[in-house]
This record gives structure tokens, C-alpha cells and sequence, in this order.
């Protein structure tokens, strides 16, 4: 039998970063442990690995140890647990078989000890299978884990381009939230790629060069300039979308969407149409890139015909629009739509929502005065909230007074206590509907001036302005049946079903309203009422 102090030993220590691994000793101190539990072992030298154990096959320190002991330059290993040297079945075997037959003399851990004898090979073989047991289930448990997470809405992992990892809450808790320096610009970029205008290249110009757009960094201050391959995979990802997609599964997320379902749509078949989108070069049609197919879901495009009137002796020429028909599995059957039909349908619907100016300008000083005097109770109700929260930290001070004069017992004081903090707590959270107040406001007076001019602003403006107007009224607008269909913005809605009866009012009263502030006042304020309630 060879002599153990005769024996040359390879001390290995490993610490990977991956995954429950980061718990492990150092490596440092397991050098310092090799050293302190076998100071007199001829040790030949001490390989370090910073790679997991969990696959075989990963590690190239540990095979070329596997190799130096076949080849007789130490006969002996030294490491601080079973689990540094094996975490799989296929490691496991090799190290086992090297053993049972004398290649490796012996093993050294700093917590167990083999020697080359059935009960000594049995019970090295228990400790790496169970490091492989508990590396397997522990991978598994993380796995299930994530799923459980996704599954209720937050998506595991890092937190994509315009969103942040919550790091301050429990392991379990942390949600993703919006990332306020990013957001606004991507949400922009969007907006931009939405128009149909500006093909993805050309945003990603405008969100790096113009708006100083810059990537999360966690090694420096700054990021960098979001890369093109970057702004691709942002523009396919359906979590912008609010879809958490995980382990192949979709859930619907419980953050912050940048975009709505439609839009993210929108944005695929924009992407979908890729090089062989027909882009006009000479001719700037009117609505290129802005209206879909409502049977198949394709996009619509845009042609110019030209046309010889025989009776007139002149070419006439005309613009049509008409679906490109990409989605070969769906059969469809639209025909084209000439331009000025479309034009026609549009200024329909802005005729519809045109506002009489004497409203406009009663409803928009209404409004003014309504945010003045909002901000006047905004301020009584602070001062009030204020003076309630003294008296109630005064209470608080007294109940603990109470209590330590034995005034009042554990069971009353601790019931007290947690009925006057939750009033304080409740009275110092942020009083939201003041937002969400104002927001309404500047969006009423924003839809009160675009129905009163849009009609008239769309009949004067070029191209540019008249897609403006188009996205201002509504969104996700098709064309089915040589017809379009425009799906105005819910702001808009009420508007559209009652402004027929306000201005009908308003004609009725005009004559008779000018000279009497007080029977205008309240003419109005029953269209006021009305459009408020409904």
C-alpha cells in the first residue's frame, strides 16, 4: 500500500458566478482552508476554476487536472467539498472510477474523507450523487419559480430597454417599473415608426443622434447609443405591448405597456413589409403607410394611374390605394379606394365633430377657471390633511404615554396604535386624482380645440398636415369594402355623439344670448353638464 506522506496531491478549488453557486466559499478561502486542514501534504499545485460544475464536459481546469493524474504528476486530490469537483453524473463516474481502480491514491476534503475500499468508494459515490441531487432540484426549483412569476405577470430576468429592475424589494417580490429617462423616447420612436414616415433605420438615427437616446450601463455612468440590432429586437418584443412571454408561454404583464396590442400589430406588418415595401420616390401620396386591410390584416399601399378621357381629349391622372396582399394563407378579396374618396370620408368625420366657436371659447374659459379654483381646494385639502396628521402623531405620542404609565394594556395600546398609523399613512399618500384632474383638463381643452378647427385646418393643409390630423383623430384606421373605416380616439367619442346638439342649441340661443351674460351662462353651462356626464 502506497504511504500517504508519499502521496503528490492537486489541490482544486472552484467558485463559479452562475446561479446558487455564488454561495459557495471563495476561492481564496478555499485555498486558505486547503492549507490550514493539510499543512503537511505535498501539494503540487493548486488549480483554480471559475467555470460550473452542473454540465460536464465545462470545465477545462478539472480535465486537464484528470489528465495530469493519468499521466502520473500527482496521484491525490484536495478540495473543500465533493461538490467543487462534481455536480453531474458524468464527473462523478470519472473521479469514482479513477479511484476504485488506484489512478487516484486518495481524496481530501475539508469535511469528508475517502480511502480506496468498498465502504469508502460507496460512500464517495453517495456524496457526488447527492451534489448532483441537490444541483438538479435546486435548478429545477428555480425554474418553476420564474414560470410562477411570469405566470402572474412579471417577467423574470432583466428588464428590457425602457424599464428597471425593482432591486430594493424582497427576493420573490421585485417587480419591473418604468424606466422615466427612456421611456418617453422610445415611446416617441414608436410613435415616429407608427406614421408610416420614417423606416426603422431612420428612427433609430432620430432616438440616437437627435434625442440622445443612450443604453442602461451598469459598469459606467453613461450607456451607449442603442444599437441597430438593439432597436429590431425592441421593435418584435411583445412585452412594450404588456405580453410577458416566458418558457414559451404568454401571460398578460403586469407593467407599464409603452404600446397597445394594435400598435404593436401595426408595427409587425410595417416591419413584415420589409425591402420590398413600395416606397413613392417621386410622388408624396397622402396616406402611404398609414391604413390596413380589415379582411386579412395586410397593409394598404399606394399607386398613381393615369388615365385618357376620350370625350375631354386629356390624360387624368388619380392616386389609389389598395391591399398588398402579403398574407398568402389568408384569401382576400378587397378592391382599391381612390384617394379623394378617402378624403371625402375623413372630412366627413371632422364636419361631424366641427364645435361652434361660442362654445369653444365659454368651455375653454370654464375650464381655466374650473383648474384655478381645483388648485385652491387642492391646497385647503393639503392644509386640512396637514393638521390632521399633527393631531394624529400627537394621539400617537399620547397612547405611548398612556401605556407607559400602565393607563392602558398591550392588547388596547397595540390595536390603537395600528388604527392611527394606518389614518396617517393613508392621509400622507400621494393624492393621485389630481393628476389624473388636471390630465383630463388640459385633455379636454386639447379635444374642444381640435373639434372646433380640425375641419377647417385639414381643407387648407399639404400632405404633412392632413396624416397629422388623421393620427389626431384616430388610430388603427382600415380601409374594407372601398370604404374607410376610422376608429376615433375614445377622448373624441362623446363629442362625436352629442356635438350635433350642442351647436343645434347654441344656433337656437345666439341671438338672443348676446346681450344677456346670465341666460348665455347657463345655456352653456347645460351643454357643459352634458358633455361631462356623458
Amino acid at each position: 500500500m502506497i504511504e500517504k506522506n508519499t502521496i503528490k496531491y492537486f489541490a482544486y478549488v472552484r467558485k463559479s458566478t452562475e446561479g446558487e453557486e455564488r454561495q459557495a466559499l471563495s476561492i481564496e478561502s478555499q485555498r486558505d482552508k486547503v492549507k490550514e486542514i493539510h499543512p503537511n501534504l505535498d501539494i503540487v499545485e493548486i488549480l483554480e476554476e471559475k467555470h460550473s460544475a452542473f454540465k460536464p464536459y465545462n470545465r477545462p481546469v478539472f480535465e486537464d487536472m484528470i489528465r495530469r493524474i493519468k499521466l502520473g504528476e500527482a496521484t491525490g486530490i484536495i478540495a473543500w467539498h465533493p461538490d467543487r469537483l462534481s455536480r453531474n453524473e458524468i464527473d462523478a463516474s470519472t473521479i469514482t472510477y479513477l479511484v476504485r481502480t488506484g489512478v487516484i491514491h486518495d481524496l481530501k476534503f475539508c469535511s469528508y474523507n475517502f480511502d480506496n475500499s468498498p465502504e469508502g468508494i460507496m460512500m464517495l459515490q453517495l456524496a457526488l450523487s447527492q451534489s448532483q441531487y441537490f444541483s438538479s432540484k435546486l435548478a429545477k426549483d428555480v425554474k418553476r419559480g420564474l414560470e410562477k412569476k411570469a405566470m402572474l405577470g412579471w417577467l423574470p430576468g432583466v428588464a428590457p430597454e425602457g424599464y428597471l429592475n425593482d432591486t430594493h424589494a424582497e427576493k420573490g417580490q421585485r417587480v419591473i417599473f418604468v424606466d422615466k429617462n427612456r421611456f418617453t423616447l422610445l415611446r416617441r420612436a414608436f410613435e415616429h415608426f407608427l406614421t408610416g414616415e420614417y423606416s426603422a433605420p431612420e428612427v433609430l438615427e432620430k432616438l440616437n443622434n437627435e434625442w440622445g437616446y443612450t443604453t442602461r450601463s451598469k459598469k459606467t455612468m453613461g450607456g451607449q447609443p442603442l444599437c441597430r440590432a438593439g432597436w429590431y429586437k425592441i421593435l418584435n418584443n411583445q412585452f412594450y405591448a404588456g405580453v410577458v412571454k416566458y418558457s414559451g408561454k404568454e401571460s398578460k404583464g403586469l407593467h407599464k405597456p409603452l404600446i397597445t396590442i394594435d400598435e404593436f400589430n401595426r408595427i409587425q406588418q410595417l416591419l413584415g413589409q420589409g425591402a420590398n415595401r413600395k416606397r413613392p420616390q417621386t410622388r408624396d401620396f397622402t396616406f402611404a403607410g398609414m391604413f390596413s386591410c380589415k379582411e386579412c390584416g395586410s397593409a394598404i399601399t399606394a399607386e398613381h394611374k393615369a388615365k385618357y378621357l376620350k370625350k375631354k381629349k386629356e390624360v387624368k391622372g388619380y392616386d389609389y390605394y389598395h391591399c398588398t396582399h402579403h398574407k398568402k394563407n389568408v384569401v382576400c378579396k378587397q378592391g382599391s379606394v381612390e384617394e379623394k374618396d378617402i378624403h371625402d370620408e375623413i372630412r366627413g368625420t371632422l364636419k361631424k365633430l366641427e364645435m361652434h366657436p361660442i362654445f369653444l371659447d365659454w368651455a375653454l374659459a370654464r375650464l381655466e377657471n374650473h383648474k384655478e379654483i381645483e388648485k385652491q381646494e387642492n391646497l385647503e385639502v393639503k392644509q386640512n390633511k396637514q393638521t390632521r396628521i399633527v393631531e394624529l402623531e400627537n394621539e400617537l405620542s399620547g397612547l405611548s404615554r398612556m401605556r407607559a404609565r400602565d393607563l392602558i394594556n398591550d392588547k388596547d395600546f397595540l390595536k390603537d396604535q395600528a388604527i392611527i398609523k394606518k389614518q396617517i399613512a393613508d392621509l400622507t399618500k400621494n393624492n393621485t386624482n389630481v393628476v389624473s384632474q388636471k390630465e383630463k383638463i388640459e385633455l379636454t381643452k386639447k379635444t374642444f380645440t381640435f373639434s372646433a378647427y380640425a375641419y377647417q385646418d385639414y381643407l387648407q393643409a399639404d400632405n404633412k398636415g392632413k396624416r397629422g390630423l388623421l393620427r389626431e383623430l384616430g388610430s388603427n384606421q382600415q380601409i374594407y369594402d372601398k370604404k374607410v373605416l376610422i376608429s376615433v380616439h375614445n377622448w373624441l367619442i362623446p363629442l362625436k355623439e352629442n356635438i350635433d346638439s350642442f351647436n343645434s342649441k347654441i344656433s337656437k340661443l345666439e341671438p338672443a344670448i348676446f346681450g344677456l351674460d346670465k341666460t348665455k351662462d347657463e345655456a352653456l353651462n347645460a351643454l357643459r353638464l352634458r358633455w361631462f356626464l356623458g
